[in-house]
Formats: C-alpha cells, structure tokens, sequence
C-alpha cells in the first residue's frame, strides 16, 4: 500500500490500479475504509491493515451496511459489511488479528465515480433501506 494525494474512483470497481478493482462488477470488497482513531488504537501504520481510505472523526465500526458516504465533492459509496480480519495481520504482529476483530473498517462499493482527495471531507448521506443486513462473524 501507498499514500497517494489522489485516487479515481470507477463506479462499480473501486479505485483505478488497485488490485479489487479487478472484481467482478458491484462486488462487495472494491474499496475498505478504516477509522483513523482504530488504526491508532492498533498501533499498526498506515496501510497495514490495507486500506483504500483513512477516515478522522467518523467512527466507521458503528455504521450500518448501506450507509452511503460522500468522499470530498464527487465519489460517493455504499458500506456493504464489516471487513473480517484475516491471518495476514498476525504476520504483522502475532495477536492482532484478534486485537482488529471488529475495527478492521468497512467494506464499500462506489456507486458515483470521481476524484478523492487527500484531505478531503466525508459526509454521511442516506441509508440504503434494501441493503442486506450483516450477521457479524463471531471471533474464531
């Protein structure tokens, strides 16, 4: 991962050059949002739990799927489930896989493609009331 003071986003696919944009059309990992506070809490740097967008002063765990979010003026997404850890963490520090169980962020589609920014407000839009609802995984 890299910090990049832009990215584009495609509708449907993520943003461009990034591995998941690949997918499918509409899938549902095109874009993982992180909570900057999480991110701190875990003590890890920035992208290595991966993440598309780092996001101040919104506690993303605490959303719904379906949660639409405006990314500066143009991009907007759609939250679709809580990212499920992996055991790739663990190679980063044994145990925290089990420390990210439920602040890993969020997994989103882009349902409006645009330019992101560094910088950038987000702003929390409408709830989709068809999305599907979640069962949150238990720890293993």
């Amino acid at each position: 991962m890299r910090q990049v003071p832009e990215a584009r986003a495609v509708e449907q696919h993520g943003f461009e050059g990034d591995r998941h944009q690949r997918r499918t059309v509409g899938h549902k990992r095109q874009l993982l949002l992180v909570d900057e506070a999480q991110r701190t809490a875990l003590d890890v740097p920035v992208g290595a739990l991966k993440e598309n967008v780092l996001v101040e002063g919104l506690a993303l765990d605490a959303l719904p799927p379906g949660q639409r979010l405006a990314l500066g003026a143009e991009v907007v997404v759609e939250l679709t489930e809580p990212c499920v850890p992996c055991w790739k963490l663990d190679a980063l520090r044994p145990g925290l896989l089990q420390e990210s169980w439920g602040r890993r962020g969020q997994l989103a589609r882009v349902l409006k493609a645009g330019t992101v920014r560094e910088g950038d407000s987000v702003r929390l839009l409408d709830v989709n009331p068809d999305a599907p609802r979640i069962i949150r995984p238990k720890l293993p």
